[in-house]
């Protein structure tokens, strides 16, 4: 071996091996060709929520009263369902309350194929709004709210199934819920588990308000009342549930990390 090789051989295992740090997951190198895709992404989002306020307020619509435009299309047209399905993927995109459709998905179909049609819509509008949180905190600003987030951060991802389902049976924002969620990168199968089951209760119990509307003649509702019972009864219980694991989790939250070696 001549003394070239051995400087060689030298300087090639003294110097720091930068191949990991070219591709990394989430880092830094991988955010900057998406930085324009995601300035792109929030104009677009931003020009959606003010072509829908402009929409409302130009017409002196609250959001009760576009809702109830929208029934009249949902009713009278067979093809009323799909168009339920995508206005309630795109709400959260101009932040339109979930509650409000989930009522006309009752108020238009029925208690049965509202509940599934519903069900459908607010699962997809879930992916969707946990699929923007991902994509536009993403790369190095994520990695940085993720390290200021740390052991809450931490505990999420390690349980994330039983993280989402909290937070839904808590009644945390509907939105907010898919968004932090895909913030915080939580896995996905776990997580649309979790939002499912956490919600099934309320939108069964909203959907069922809505399905009780008999009639609106005169602008006064009469209602059926044994859904309207039963709607009540599944809120009542889902306060019931609400606040036994609101103590629940206040109790284990408070408990102190513990690091399994």
């Amino acid at each position: 071996m001549t003394n070239s090789d051995l400087t060689n051989s030298d300087l090639t295992t003294n110097e720091p091996d930068q191949s990991a740090n070219l591709v990394p997951a989430d880092g830094e190198y991988a955010a900057g060709p998406r930085r324009g895709q995601r300035i792109a992404a929030v104009a677009i989002w931003a020009l959606l929520i003010a072509s829908y306020l402009y929409y409302i307020r130009s017409r002196d619509l609250s959001p009760l009263e576009a809702a109830d435009q929208l029934r009249a299309i949902l009713v009278d047209n067979w093809w009323g369902p799909a168009l339920f399905v995508v206005a309630y993927i795109a709400r959260p995109l101009v932040l339109f309350p979930a509650s409000i459709l989930t009522i006309l998905g009752g108020l238009a179909f029925g208690l049965y194929w509202g509940t599934a049609w519903t069900v459908l819509a607010s699962n997809l509008s879930t992916l969707a709004a946990y699929g923007v949180g991902r994509f536009l905190l993403s790369g190095t600003l994520g990695d940085r709210l993720l390290e200021l987030a740390g052991a809450l951060a931490r505990r999420a991802q390690a349980h994330p199934f039983e993280t989402t389902a909290v937070m839904r049976l808590l009644y945390f924002p509907f939105d907010a819920v898919g968004y932090l969620s895909g913030f915080l990168r939580l896995r996905l199968g776990p997580f649309m588990a979790g939002s499912f089951l956490g919600t099934l209760p309320g939108t069964v119990a909203f959907v069922g308000f809505g399905a009780s509307v008999e009639s609106l003649s005169d602008g006064t509702p009469s209602f059926d009342v044994r859904i309207l019972l039963a709607s009540v009864a599944l809120v009542v219980s889902g306060s019931i549930v609400k606040s036994r694991v609101e103590k629940r989790y206040v109790a284990t939250a408070t408990e102190p990390e513990v690091n399994h070696q």
